[in-house]
């Protein structure tokens, strides 16, 4: 169970950064704005053929040795874990040398076209003041769903919890055996009803960022740009609600099963599913959609005309970090990948996830 497990987590992490490229906007490549028009040429698309080889032989040849290492500790679950975590890491690690390695690459091809006159660039920003006051996320109403969810979960761990199990399961391995367990607490009773409220927290304040976050409008194409980000808020937001709903769902089923004493195995079951339907969510979301909206379908297109583009590539350190002090926006749209990030000038973007990483380090102490 452990090796398929690892197998699909390493499958689904090598193919979201492999497509990467792709699904990015389409005015960029690599974390460098190059304008759609120049984002079509031969030399860039081979340098993206030659992204995903390297990446899908670098990172499957990590998770490979990870698989050997899982195989080689088996009677360890501890270490076995480490190995798990570790290879995960290592695979984003050489994914982002490999990907650093060819950003400096399109760097330089944008420095030779603007030097040959191919590429013009000015710092002119296109901005719709209207943009925010238009509806491009779903109503924090929703969010009344969840919540329903966290009440039934602690109405039922109320009912339950006087003829629950005097020991709880606070662990168990991969194939949904309990290695674990402490003293029944009205303390670890609440354990699961504060994470559904802790995940129904971190996704308003997502839905919160999607709505606030920094326009971005292509030179090129300004109307449909405008049209493919409002799409992409109003999609994404609706995602975002649908995977809360997963989670809580989940943590739900955990209680009952801890309260019932039913099978450990319910419990890992549900957690496999809840795993493959957020990553399958959120493959479908990269290909169907794209950054910004890039792989939305519209009729109008660039046209010949070699417009200038927006160039603030200096404010990008490598192509992924945002940091501009003279931009008041705090979150803004990854240059690379599928979401968005902060503008690492703005002290406040970094209170704001300072909190959320604070109340989920309380909550784990706590319980």
């Amino acid at each position: 169970m452990e090796i398929i497990i690892y197998i699909f987590v390493s499958i689904a992490i090598i193919s979201l950064q492999a497509m990467t490229p792709f699904v990015i906007r389409k005015s960029e490549c690599f974390g460098v704005n190059v304008g759609e028009r120049a984002n079509r040429n031969a030399e860039l698309t081979q340098l993206k053929k030659q992204y995903i080889g390297q990446v899908v032989l670098w990172t499957s040849l990590v998770a490979i040795i990870g698989i050997a290492f899982i195989q080689g500790f088996h009677s360890s679950e501890n270490i076995q874990a480490g190995i798990f975590i570790a290879s995960m890491f290592g695979q984003l690690i050489v994914s982002f040398i490999i990907y650093y390695r060819f950003h400096q690459t399109t760097l330089q091809w944008k420095k030779e076209k603007i030097e040959s006159g191919e590429i013009s660039t000015n710092s002119i920003i296109m901005v719709d003041t209207s943009f925010h006051r238009r509806k491009m996320v779903i109503s924090y109403t929703w969010f009344i769903v969840p919540l329903l969810l966290f009440i039934i979960t602690l109405a039922i761990t109320a009912v339950f919890y006087p003829s629950a199990p005097e020991t709880w399961i606070t662990h168990f391995d991969m194939n949904g055996v309990s290695t674990n367990t402490v003293q029944k607490s009205p303390r670890i009773a609440l354990l699961f009803p504060m994470l559904q409220l802790g995940m129904i927290g971190l996704f308003m304040f997502i839905n919160y960022v999607i709505a606030r976050s920094k326009q971005t409008v292509e030179n090129e194409n300004p109307t449909d740009s405008l049209k493919r980000n409002m799409l992409f808020r109003q999609i994404s937001s609706k995602a975002m609600l649908i995977m809360c709903m997963i989670m809580v769902i989940d943590f739900l089923v955990m209680q009952v099963v801890i309260l019932l004493a039913l099978s450990a195995e319910i419990m890992m079951i549900t957690m496999i599913i809840s795993v493959i339907l957020i990553l399958l969510g959120t493959v479908l979301l990269a290909v169907k959609v794209g950054q910004g909206g890039s792989r939305l379908k519209f009729a109008n297109e660039p046209d010949g005309v070699n417009k200038p583009i927006r160039d603030d590539d200096v404010f990008w350190k490598a192509g992924v970090i945002y940091f501009n002090r003279n931009d008041p926006a705090l979150f803004v749209e990854k240059r690379f990948g599928i979401g968005w990030t902060i503008n690492t000038a703005r002290p406040v973007a970094w209170l704001s996830f300072v909190f959320v990483i604070v109340v989920i380090i309380f909550i784990s102490f706590l319980f």
